[in-house]
């Protein structure tokens, strides 16, 4: 009996000391991992909010294919979206955001408390951090104690997931985007126009500069801008040649600014192309429409026309970008 005494005694006072030193681990875990990425911040906080992206590089989600996924589209300012997965069920949350440097999100698995999910984009860096922080009960400290810590069982998962979103953005930033709308008729119209005499090299800058002007003097003399800012690039087979960049507006106005006329285009015949996303590849979307007007007739005169339908100034990300191609011949 004392022999029994004692053995009960001495599993007694391990399971205290177990009990004793689960209790005194840390109450509060805080995980963080961070990429650098060239990405620019707007197209990752895009990216990042739309919920409906995530299946696309969570690990979690990547790892079990039945997993069963429901959106929330019900609340545009608290998207979320729920699972039920293989190792559980759960749900996150948006809570707030600061467009476009920080998505700060709720994430609950069932059976433990709620966790903070934080984004930090390129906040004070070039550098995109996936943080999570939440609370320890008792089981949790158990679970994590068995499997390392939660650093260790998460952080390896969230280096994965930035390097998928890093990756995937990298291809979709590059990749070639055209649709080919064929022929439409331009309805007439008159604009503001600014003329440049430059080479290929200067007609990003130049075009931020005109614009600026264009604009400046438009809200100088109260004219309504009817449409998007466009350019004009004659063919050339001169490096340097003279373009130029207009707004529509209402009617007819004399300026009297000494570079910027108006201008009336007469209703016309024309070749439509849609290039989506950056413009570091907009010339294999022109190269398309040239073969386009070719294969109608090899000796039509025309005069390529750049619609900036969205651009930088109504949308900072490159991938929501839309630019008319136009090829008004005769």
């Amino acid at each position: 009996m004392h022999y029994l005494r004692f053995i009960f005694g001495i599993i007694f006072i391990v399971i205290l000391t177990f009990i004793l030193y689960i209790k005194n681990q840390p109450s509060q875990y805080r995980v963080s991992r961070s990429i650098y990425t060239t990405i620019p911040a707007p197209t990752l906080y895009n990216y990042l909010y739309d919920f409906e992206n995530w299946p696309e590089w969570n690990p979690w989600i990547l790892e079990d294919p039945e997993m069963k996924l429901s959106f929330n589209r019900d609340n545009s300012n608290q998207p979320g979206y729920h699972w039920e997965g293989k190792d559980g069920n759960g749900s996150i949350k948006t809570l707030a955001t600061k467009t476009p440097f920080e998505i700060e999100q709720q994430m609950t698995f069932e059976g433990f408390p709620s966790s903070n999910v934080r984004w930090n984009i390129k906040k004070n860096s070039d550098s995109l951090e996936w943080i999570m922080e939440g609370g320890m009960i008792f089981p949790m400290k158990i679970f994590t104690l068995q499997m390392g810590s939660m650093d260790a069982m998460i952080g390896p998962y969230y280096k994965k997931g930035l390097r998928a979103i890093d990756s995937i953005l990298t291809i979709k930033l590059n990749e070639h985007r055209f649709e080919y709308k064929d022929t439409v008729i331009l309805p007439k119209q008159f604009y503001l126009s600014r003329s440049f005499n430059s080479d290929t090299t200067a007609l990003d800058s130049l075009i931020k500069i005109g614009s600026q002007e264009l604009y400046e003097f438009a809200e100088s003399k109260n004219l309504n801008i009817t449409g998007a800012l466009f350019t004009i690039t004659p063919q050339s087979e001169f490096q340097t040649s003279t373009w130029s960049i207009g707004v529509p507006i209402e009617g007819y106005f004399k300026t009297d600014h000494p570079a910027i006329k108006c201008r009336y285009s007469k209703e016309r015949m024309a070749l439509k192309g849609i290039h989506l996303g950056a413009l570091k590849n907009i010339k294999k979307s022109w190269e398309i429409m040239a073969e386009k007007i070719n294969l109608m007739n090899p000796k039509l005169q025309y005069y390529p026309m750049t619609i900036y339908k969205v651009d930088k100034k109504s949308n900072p990300d490159p991938l929501a970008w839309e630019t008319e191609l136009l090829l008004p011949y005769r």
